[in-house]
């Protein structure tokens, strides 16, 4: 008789533990997906509104502000837009003339060539890390700590595949800091 109390009472505390653990990731999932008012899909969205990278404001914060620039280089001019919020960074979107993609960070600036291999897909590598992506395809990358998302939606290599890094390229991509 001790040995049928015994298992009902571990099969009871296991159920428990189980919904708990199950109640409190659904509740770290929802409470994450709600706090995160940013999302990178296709585009920049906050508040499930589109970001318009012309404009100094983002609709809706009136904390946010988004800085354009360009720089003329020997390759071409490189447009790039980059959003604060409360001062910090927190995305950018670019037009580079190079296979370039580089994230102005306040304390350094990561970067990631771009290369199309021949199933189409992008090799995105530097000294430490290689990824793959496609064109649209939003990624994940840990810099330093700091992970981000990235999505390419427009890549044309205007160099020769053997010329040196950087070459030049048509290059749009959006990147996210997540955390």
């Amino acid at each position: 008789m001790s040995y049928r109390f015994i298992k009902a009472a571990l099969l009871q505390g296991a159920i428990i533990c189980l919904v708990a653990a199950c109640s409190q990731g659904a509740i770290n999932k929802a409470s994450s997906s709600h706090s995160s008012e940013w999302l990178l899909t296709d585009a920049l969205y906050y508040n499930n509104k589109p970001v318009n990278w012309q404009q100094r404001r983002v609709n809706g914060c009136s904390t946010c502000l988004i800085q354009n620039d360009s720089v003329l280089q020997p390759e071409g001019i490189t447009r790039f837009n980059t959003l604060y919020k409360d001062g910090a960074w927190v995305a950018v979107q670019e037009q580079s003339s190079l296979n370039v993609i580089r994230l102005k960070l306040p304390l350094h600036s990561p970067y990631l060539y771009v290369e199309q291999l021949a199933n189409g897909e992008l090799k995105l590598f530097n000294q430490q890390h290689t990824y793959k992506t496609k064109i649209g395809e939003v990624i994940n990358i840990t810099f330093k700590k700091q992970l981000f998302s990235i999505v390419i939606t427009a890549f044309t290599l205007q160099d020769e595949k053997n010329a040196a890094l950087p070459r030049r390229a048509r290059l749009n991509y959006t990147a996210l800091k997540l955390r």
